[in-house]
């Protein structure tokens, strides 16, 4: 497609023009302040009330600003307090100090799996019942469905993986590391709402980060052939892909996941909270739908149905998660918006195997 001969205008150029529209509403506020009152300001009556009105008129602005400030802490000391409430009700809930264990190395993997499962079993059904799918719509690869054969092999790689990572998690080695880290589960040392909300953001960036450069690692030729293969095999992405990888991927994967939240927090309220964000993010991006008012799943669709060592364009395409960060600032998502734009029906790949057409037969 011909690109647009016209170039964007600077950033120079749209402040000018900004400024240029706000200079009426300067002037004319400019005029309301020094405009002087209709009555003569030669008594000094007259001028005795234009100044208890200026003094009134500052302290009732004075009032309203304490009063939003007032506010606005009231309102951060009940989310504070929320917090609080909420871990409190859950420490309870797991044996209060004798629960230290199960939530230090049991809970936030869990947590994860069962949502996992949540999500995914009705993906499962969809996959062979698109009849009674209400996503059907926004569906990528339109048509094109994995096979029952494919499903169960990935369900058993699924169940296996995840068994893995909780043998793992609740390993008297895992236990150790976490107390070395002096990682704490009570009310103690709880972070702030403000604090959750900064540190579950720096996680996602800090796992957009560190799963671009694993991911790069596992599309070199090598790696690919020996382990990444096997997670590419899911041409037609069904949510359970997410969790489908060879043992040794699933680890290394596991890293970038698990490394963020014991970056920035001492707590495991953070590591379980991150979990749950994670497993709604890749989920979403490996669900194969594009639904309205949720992230884009069409760049991972497109990684799965089209990257792999053999397709040298598009062989490093779409390769974070959060924001596609990464993606933006190296360019490795402008080839799939290319292709996007080329295609804009979305047809799935000629060349995609283990499939079956649902349509024929709805």
């Amino acid at each position: 497609a011909a690109t647009s001969s016209v170039s964007s205008p600077t950033y120079s150029s749209y402040s000018l023009c900004l400024s240029s529209l706000a200079l009426p509403f300067y002037f004319f506020f400019f005029l309301m302040i020094r405009r002087p009152p209709r009555s003569t300001l030669s008594s000094s009556s007259a001028a005795s009330d234009v100044y208890k009105r200026q003094v009134s008129t500052q302290s009732t602005g004075t009032v309203r600003t304490n009063s939003m400030v007032t506010d606005l802490t009231q309102l951060v000391a009940m989310g504070d307090q929320a917090v609080i409430h909420a871990w409190g009700q859950v420490v309870l809930a797991t044996g209060g100090d004798e629960g230290h264990y199960f939530r230090l190395c049991v809970l936030p993997s869990l947590s994860s799996v069962v949502l996992f499962w949540l999500l995914n079993m009705p993906l499962l059904v969809f996959n062979f019942f698109p009849w009674a799918n209400p996503f059907e719509r926004w569906k990528v690869q339109k048509g094109r469905y994995e096979t029952k054969e494919k499903v169960l092999w990935m369900l058993a790689v699924v169940i296996f993986n995840q068994g893995l990572g909780m043998l793992i998690s609740v390993s008297s080695w895992n236990y150790s590391n976490m107390e070395a880290m002096a990682i704490s589960t009570g009310t103690t040392g709880l972070p702030t709402l403000w604090e959750l909300c900064w540190q579950l953001f720096a996680c996602c960036m800090l796992y957009d980060t560190i799963f671009f450069a694993v991911h790069c690692a596992m599309h070199t030729k090598w790696l690919y052939y020996t382990f990444h293969r096997v997670h590419h095999s899911s041409k037609v992405t069904i949510g359970i892909s997410s969790a489908y990888f060879h043992p040794v991927d699933y680890i290394l994967s596991a890293v970038a996941v698990l490394a963020p939240p014991q970056i920035v927090s001492d707590h495991i309220i953070v590591s379980t909270l991150w979990l749950i964000v994670f497993i709604l993010e890749t989920t979403n991006a490996h669900c194969g739908y594009d639904i309205p008012f949720l992230p884009s799943a069409k760049d991972h669709d497109f990684h799965h149905s089209h990257s792999n060592w053999a397709t040298e364009k598009y062989r490093f395409v779409t390769m974070g998660a959060f924001g596609l960060v990464w993606d933006r600032v190296f360019g490795t998502r402008q080839p799939v918006l290319d292709w996007w734009a080329s295609h804009p029906e979305g047809r799935p790949h000629p060349s995609q195997p283990h499939s079956h057409d649902h349509g024929k037969h709805a």
